[in-house]
């Protein structure tokens, strides 16, 4: 099984160390949420990690996405004509996973194996943000793997970011309503009340490797009750039982 992931920076899937748009192995940092990730698949059918195969993970960074893209417009594919539907907003978000799930099967063939695509963005932005367009972007996701001819694409949308899913545990009074976050939170970090704060104001580390830390040691992820979570969660769980 390959897990194919793309994200946003070493706080949330990781990174790759080797200057590369595409890494795996040693050349894969990985980030917090690939671990709650492999948690997941751990407690699925799997009933391991896919940690301990250093291949089963592979990273595409955004701009490699973006290259892709870059590289399609040359060759004059229509690219960007993704419809009424995507507007510059969700048009993103549609088109990262159309790129990600064409990848996916890339790595599919070369290795003679079945993946799963998991594409994370944060979601909302600011409180602010019109209502809806959290699931716009899922849903833009989604049509994106979609237009890809790929089955087993996972949207991994946190909202407002992040931040929430771990604040959830981290809070006071853990894993207690927490689906209230999603809501009360704001993604803009510069806001006195962003998730990113709120996370920092209780955790003594919220760089990568201390978030990672506390991802292991302290995090349940079977308490977490929070929309944007479960809707991952069950996504990834249809895509797995369908290898």
């Amino acid at each position: 099984m390959i897990v194919l992931l793309s994200g946003e920076g070493p706080t949330d899937l990781g990174r790759c160390n080797n200057s590369q748009g595409q890494c795996s192995g040693v050349d894969f940092d990985v980030g917090p949420m690939t671990l709650l990730l492999d948690r997941l698949i751990e407690s699925s059918r799997f009933g391991y990690s896919l940690l301990d195969f250093p291949e089963a993970y592979r990273y595409v960074s955004e701009t490699a996405l973006a290259q892709r893209v870059a590289d399609r417009k040359r060759q004059k594919r229509n690219t960007f004509l993704v419809g009424k539907k995507h507007g510059e907003e969700t048009g993103y978000f549609y088109i990262n996973a159309w790129m990600l799930g064409e990848i996916a099967q890339e790595h599919e063939a070369e290795a003679n194996d079945m993946a799963v695509a998991v594409l994370f963005r944060d979601g909302d932005g600011t409180r602010s943000a019109k209502s809806g367009i959290w699931r716009d972007k899922w849903n833009s996701m989604k049509q994106g793997f979609l237009r890809a001819q790929f089955e087993r694409g996972v949207p991994m949308l946190p909202k407002p970011k992040s931040e929430a899913w771990l604040l959830c545990a981290a809070k006071p009074n853990p894993y207690q309503n927490c689906a209230d976050l999603e809501n009360a939170l704001s993604g803009n970090d510069d806001s006195p009340n962003s998730a990113k704060k709120q996370l920092g104001d209780i955790l003594p580390d919220t760089s990568a490797e201390g978030l990672k830390t506390w991802v292991e040691t302290a995090l349940d992820i079977d308490r977490i009750d929070m929309p944007s979570f479960n809707q991952f969660k069950q996504s990834l769980e249809k895509a797995i039982e369908s290898l």
